[in-house]
């Protein structure tokens, strides 16, 4: 009989664990995480990868959470008119299509965004954000971010860690050993 509430007090200490992890904090962390000092100077974007309700999502949380900057974002039914859905949805576009958007929209960099399971079947989600300048295609900003499933958290951490990533002049962290080598600290929670 022992035996057997000491499984049950197991059991509930477990899943009091897991819950805890989830919706308290556990398991959210970024990473990939650099920005070049050229992003500040971006005023037209457009977002790509993202449904609809996403998108807006995601232009609340970059317009309110990166200070000093006003930039207007290109409604989806104008990307829409120069390439297709499909495109749109994959972050598959050559130098071409980035002209197109640049000469026709003004777009001067493109916010390239996928959400997705962390692991098969898993509760955790990663956003993968990678800003990319519609002219010469370089990546001048990315960041991924992975906890609960929860889209607005993820919008706000993408955007709170390019954000004080910028504010530290820019730098490179894909790894934590990168990161302490850097002398910038270290990004996971933030």
């Amino acid at each position: 009989m022992i035996a057997l509430a000491d499984r049950h007090g197991a059991g509930v200490f477990v899943l009091v664990a897991t819950w805890t992890c989830l919706f308290g904090g556990c398991g959210q962390e970024t990473a990939g995480l650099f920005t070049r000092p050229e992003l500040r100077n971006y005023s037209r974007l457009a977002v790509l990868g993202l449904s609809a309700e996403q998108e807006q999502l995601f232009v609340a949380a970059y317009t309110r959470g990166l200070s000093g900057t006003s930039p207007t974002f290109v409604e989806r039914a104008r990307l829409h008119e120069i390439i297709n859905e499909q495109d749109l949805l994959k972050g598959r576009l050559n130098d071409r299509t980035r002209a197109r958007i640049r000469d026709i929209l003004g777009v001067e960099a493109l916010i390239m965004c996928e959400y997705y399971d962390a692991v098969e079947g898993g509760v955790l989600k990663k956003l993968r954000v990678r800003i990319v300048d519609s002219s010469t295609g370089a990546i001048v900003g990315s960041v991924i971010t992975q906890g609960r499933n929860d889209f607005a958290y993820h919008c706000q951490q993408a955007v709170k860690a390019l954000r004080q990533d910028l504010q530290q002049a820019g730098s490179y962290h894909s790894r934590p050993e990168d990161q302490d080598t850097a002398g910038a600290g270290d990004s996971k929670g933030k």
